[in-house]
């Protein structure tokens, strides 16, 4: 077990990696509570990969990442890892995203208790025709559901028209029709690919002993015979830079206009840290849309709008998806509008240092909250690779010219609209 700093936060951090590849780190806390969570790199856009110990492709349907996640809760001993956290006042949820599926719990007393049910939750499969097919009505009802909403129809859609060969084009849930196709088989596969230790990150923060958790830990997992597995091999896809469909008009008995407007933005050309690179455009961002910048204050005395606009940014594969969403009473000018905020690229070094300013605060305040430190760790492991130590320096690095130098290497051009309005609108 090593331990490590984070510098200026005045937090250590215990790191440790297991004989079977399992990443562990613990950030002990003088708090009530503890808080762990255990994340596999596995998430909706993988949809192609190699079990272990075959030679070819195995192709899973869209929406199986989030399936395997509810199927993790069925277990064959009939052990119900729910009513362990509800005895044991703790609160625990689990969740899909593109990139991974994550199980934590938080909990103020019987942390090993709550640990072992968050191991056994993960080690534990159990899937059969019965099962799978119950849980395929359960998942039809959530996507039925999800795609009535005119908010979520026109984020999946904007998604969908802005990649044209990247996964992460489709739902996470995937569609009524896809999950039909789901068959336990498919699932073991996926778990003996994706949920192998050597897949997964446990980061556990809060009110807990880092030598007795990791013996803890250490002592569960010598219990269960893990095979060392190849690297994981996912296919790969070539994605251009333009987007997959420039415009859609969705039609629902609203009474006003839902506007999406995506911007897809390739990273490669710039020479510069990626982890930089997205402070610098988040910066950026915050600086043209955010709560105090002069579009923000333009949309409150709009009449035409509704509601602020607000952005969303993720990075996939070699681009960044800028997604601003925003509800009016009519369509007018609302995309030429944002086009030209984004693509103006000037801003001034009293704005980059007001926002930077606020983001060292947020990062000392992310370091009080015993969930924040825990998401801090788990993003930045799997996101960057490791934990960002000097994340407080580095930030204090960031500069004004350097910030202008990647805004204007990037272009935003590509972009997709979506409008979600009456049918005789």
């Amino acid at each position: 077990m090593e331990k490590k700093t984070y510098n200026h936060l005045d937090l250590d951090i215990y790191e440790e990696t297991l004989d079977n590849g399992l990443r562990i780190f613990i950030c002990p806390m003088d708090r009530c509570e503890a808080f762990a969570k255990i994340t596999t790199l596995f998430g909706s856009s993988i949809l192609e990969f190699k079990p272990p110990l075959k030679d070819e492709y195995v192709k899973i349907p869209e929406g199986t990442a989030h399936f395997l996640e509810h199927k993790m809760f069925s277990k064959e001993d009939g052990l119900d890892i729910m009513s362990i956290y509800q005895k044991n006042g703790a609160v625990n949820n689990a969740y899909t995203t593109a990139h991974v599926t994550s199980y934590y719990f938080s909990a103020p007393t019987k942390f090993e208790e709550n640990l072992k049910a968050l191991l056994d939750l993960v080690t534990k499969p159990y899937y059969t025709k019965e099962n799978v097919a119950k849980e395929q009505g359960i998942i039809d009802q959530e996507i039925k559901a999800s795609f009535d909403n005119p908010e979520e129809k026109a984020y999946y859609t904007t998604i969908f028209n802005t990649f044209k060969n990247l996964p992460y084009r489709y739902p996470v849930a995937g569609y009524t029709e896809s999950i039909k196709n789901i068959t336990p088989e498919m699932l073991y596969d996926a778990y003996n690919t994706f949920y192998h230790p050597s897949n997964m990150i446990l980061t556990i923060t809060g009110n807990v002993n880092p030598e007795k958790t990791i013996e803890f830990i250490k002592k569960y997992y010598q219990k269960l015979d893990y095979k060392k597995i190849p690297q994981i091999v996912t296919k790969e896809y070539d994605e251009p830079k333009e987007v997959f469909k420039d415009k859609e008009i969705i039609y629902r008995e609203i009474n006003h206009k839902i506007i999406e407007n995506a911007y897809k933005v390739y990273l490669k050309d710039i020479d510069l840290d990626y982890y930089k690179v997205r402070q610098y455009i988040e910066i950026y961002l915050l600086i043209k849309f955010g709560s105090i910048s002069k579009f923000h204050k333009k949309c409150f005395e709009d009449k035409n709008i509704l509601s602020p606009v607000s952005f969303f940014m993720d990075s996939v594969g070699d681009y960044f998806f800028i997604d601003f969403s925003t509800m009016v009473i009519e369509e007018k000018d609302i995309f030429k509008q944002i086009y030209d905020n984004l693509n103006d690229k000037k801003f001034t070094k009293e704005d980059f240092n007001l926002i930077l300013k606020n983001a060292l605060r947020g990062i000392i305040v992310m370091s009080e909250n015993v969930s924040g430190v825990n998401n801090s760790i788990d993003f930045q492991v799997r996101e960057y690779g490791n934990v960002i130590y000097d994340i407080y320096e580095i930030y204090k690095s960031l500069n004004y010219e350097e910030c202008q130098k990647v805004i204007e290497a990037l272009d935003f051009t590509h972009n997709t609209k979506t409008i979600v309005t009456k049918k005789n609108s």
